[in-house]
């Protein structure tokens, strides 16, 4: 069983919740009910402890969850780091409590530590938490972007966190084109979860899919969309990826017939296990 301590320390508060280790939510800043986040759930309480005892349990259980809110008679659980992203609400500052985990790691609850995971954000150039690079056989690139891409209808206006997004350019080219990012890892034997955000939007959008290649046998898709899904970020949720240190992760976006076709891609990230 966890337990729960609670340390007040003027207006800096922790809640280190123990096992077999301690894992600590360190208090993180202060922030209006309105700043955009990320929402997993809400809860109510009457007292603030009561807040306390229902999101940091609630937080563990979710390998979402990376911090929680406490503001206003309520708490939410928070998928995400900072920066912060969209909700709505009204009042006084709300208390952002962050698990303690440092940047690329996440809080495996099964063995109760912070490990390393990779994340792909495009954020920087190089980005040592990235697991994929672009592929010999494309004919045409991913291409890193802030704001919205050069063609009108078609593409994001922004990426979905942080400033930069991939995306192919379909002003030019032949349909059919394919931009394409792949692992180069040495995988463990096991499978993998991995979750993404994407935009496809415009008339001629084509084809975005997730493969996985072992050596030179034939690639597996293990998840594919086409057509236009509308101008917004979608998220997926998850899709399980069996791997193995000769299996690799394909991303490809192809081309269809004219500027109408941007597809972009945004905070790819590669969890070490099956997704829930």
């Amino acid at each position: 069983m966890f337990c729960r301590v609670l340390i007040f320390l003027t207006l800096w508060v922790g809640t280190t919740f123990c096992a077999r280790s301690c894992v600590k939510f360190e208090f993180a800043q202060e922030m209006p009910p309105s700043e955009s986040i990320q929402v997993i759930s809400n809860y109510s309480a009457v007292s603030r402890t009561e807040l306390f005892g229902v999101c940091v349990p609630r937080c563990m259980k979710d390998i979402r969850c990376n911090a929680f809110d406490i503001c206003n008679g309520e708490c939410r659980t928070i998928r995400g780091w900072l920066p912060i992203y969209t909700d709505s609400g009204s009042g006084d500052l709300c208390e952002r409590h962050q698990i303690k985990c440092q940047d690329g790691y996440f809080f495996n609850r099964q063995n109760e530590s912070c490990i390393q995971h990779d994340i792909c954000n495009f954020e920087s150039v190089p980005e040592s938490t990235c697991f994929l690079s672009a592929g010999p056989s494309s004919n045409i690139v991913w291409t890193r972007k802030s704001g919205s891409t050069t063609s009108s209808s078609t593409g994001p206006t922004a990426a979905h966190r942080g400033l930069y997004y991939k995306y192919i350019e379909t002003s030019s080219g032949a349909v059919g084109d394919r931009a394409i990012l792949e692992s180069s890892s040495a995988f463990q034997v096991k499978t993998y979860c991995l979750t993404m955000y994407y935009h496809m939007y415009g008339a001629t959008i084509n084809t975005l899919t997730i493969r996985t290649q072992k050596g030179n046998n034939a690639a597996i898709d293990r998840w594919k969309l086409s057509g236009d899904q509308g101008d917004v970020w979608h998220h997926l949720s998850g899709v399980n990826l069996p791997l193995d240190s000769q299996t690799k992760i394909i991303i490809e976006a192809t081309r269809g017939s004219s500027h109408t076709g941007d597809i972009a891609i945004d905070y790819v990230e590669l969890w070490p296990f099956a997704c829930p």
